[in-house]
């Protein structure tokens, strides 16, 4: 039976969507262990992550690779019907990558509204974080390269080009938020410390939280949840997405890729 067809029939409650890159992946524990406090279990989780993970094409880090988001395997696995099942929620998060690859705000906004065009059509309620502007301004030129050299190695970016591109790349994003259906999050400097682009350890509970309460989670704010330092590790060695390439060569790998014990399925695309 295709995933679809399997979510359909046996699953009641809201399908979750999750979309991002290295903060979604890093924290996605986290994330489950609050929406399993703060929601009905089992949940129905889709997600598209993955360390340095692109909104449209095909990305690399190191030795796997894994396709854009906007392409990937994900849409077509997701339910065609929710009869039954209550709004789904999505996350869009991890947006910035794409700049640093050299892609122009318009061409990174397209994808992104051709996710939501798709989520929209399953009356889905979306939620968007913003870049980090605020944490890239205050960023110096030998630290803005330290990062780029560390997590881009292979893309010449400069840090005023890059800022200019982040501050236009919010401004529509934020008005996205004018459609129904649609909140947009913005990213505080307190969320971000040395690192400008990951979130800071001592913030994660709380700014997920913050994050996660434009999905109307009226039990979220009294929930309590902890970080732990092997969290950064679950993903890689536990959520093996669908489709990937492992030195060149591709690999694929059927979904769910977990079912927990207590029912939450989780898919990776």
């Amino acid at each position: 039976m295709p995933l679809s067809e399997l979510c359909e029939s046996t699953h009641t409650s809201p399908p979750l969507i999750l979309l991002g890159a290295s903060n979604l992946t890093r924290d996605f524990p986290l994330i489950l262990r609050l929406l399993q406090s703060s929601m009905p279990s089992p949940l129905d989780i889709y997600t598209a992550m993955g360390h340095g993970r692109s909104y449209g094409n095909w990305s690399r880090v190191l030795y796997r690779a894994l396709p854009g988001i906007a392409r990937c395997e994900l849409w077509d696995a997701f339910p065609p019907a929710l009869t039954g099942n209550t709004t789904p929620r999505a996350l869009l998060t991890d947006i910035g990558n794409d700049l640093i690859y050299g892609q122009s705000t318009e061409t990174i906004l397209g994808w992104v509204e051709q996710s939501i065009q798709r989520l929209k059509q399953h009356q889905a309620q979306i939620t968007i974080t913003l870049l980090p502007e605020a944490s890239l301004a205050r960023l110096s030129t030998w630290r803005f390269e330290l990062t780029r050299r560390l997590f881009f190695p292979n893309n010449p970016a400069s840090l005023s080009d890059l800022t200019g591109k982040v501050r236009d790349l919010n401004q529509s994003l934020l008005a996205l938020a004018d459609q129904d259906q649609i909140s947009v999050v913005a990213a505080p400097l307190e969320w971000y410390g040395f690192d400008p682009i990951h979130y800071r350890y001592s913030q994660r509970v709380s700014l997920w939280k913050t994050i996660l309460s434009h999905w109307d989670l009226p039990e979220l704010s009294r929930m309590t949840a902890h970080n732990h330092w092997l969290d950064s590790f679950y993903a890689i060695s536990q959520l093996t997405p669908s489709t990937s390439r492992h030195w060149g060569k591709l690999r694929h790998n059927p979904q769910p890729v977990r079912i927990l014990n207590e029912g939450t399925r989780i898919s990776v695309f």
